[in-house]
């Protein structure tokens, strides 16, 4: 299993929100998402929080694909509504990769081709597995617990 399918696999808000991969390669990732009754917010269109979760879904991939890497920042402006029933699509490209931060661009359509969110969002290296599980204890105060 390549680096790609691990993240894409092991991200539970993915999976939850039934998200489809289009592309993905190192520095690039895109991704769509169909906005369902669920996602719907008090106004009756697409939540933000689904456009969000479509771009950073694409940042995990598009900086993950490259080193092991943590989210830091984002910026999101959103321009038009997403419709019920459509295609959200999010997509990233590192634009900044350094050894201490990558920085992505982040675009967010719509089936249509609507460009309804643009941003962008910053990443950190890390160790690889230096995330997994449960953080440890501070000092002194034994094991820690199992994830849940």
């Amino acid at each position: 299993m390549g680096r790609i399918d691990e993240i894409w696999e092991g991200d539970r808000l993915i999976q939850d929100f039934g998200m489809t991969l289009l592309e993905a390669r190192e520095g690039y990732a895109k991704v769509s998402v169909e906005v369902k009754e669920r996602f719907l917010n008090a106004h009756g269109i697409g939540h933000g929080v689904l456009l969000f979760a479509a771009a950073d879904a694409a940042f995990a991939l598009s900086v993950n694909a490259v080193v092991d890497a943590v989210g830091v920042q984002w910026s999101l402006n959103v321009f038009r509504a997403a419709k019920p029933g459509e295609e959200v699509i999010g997509e990233s490209r590192i634009v900044h990769k350094g050894r201490q931060s990558m920085v992505c661009e982040l675009t967010v359509t719509a089936g249509d081709g609507r460009t309804l969110a643009r941003g962008q969002s910053t990443a950190l290296p890390v160790g690889r597995g230096t995330h997994a599980g449960a953080a440890p204890p501070p000092a002194g105060k034994g094991t820690p617990r199992a994830a849940e």
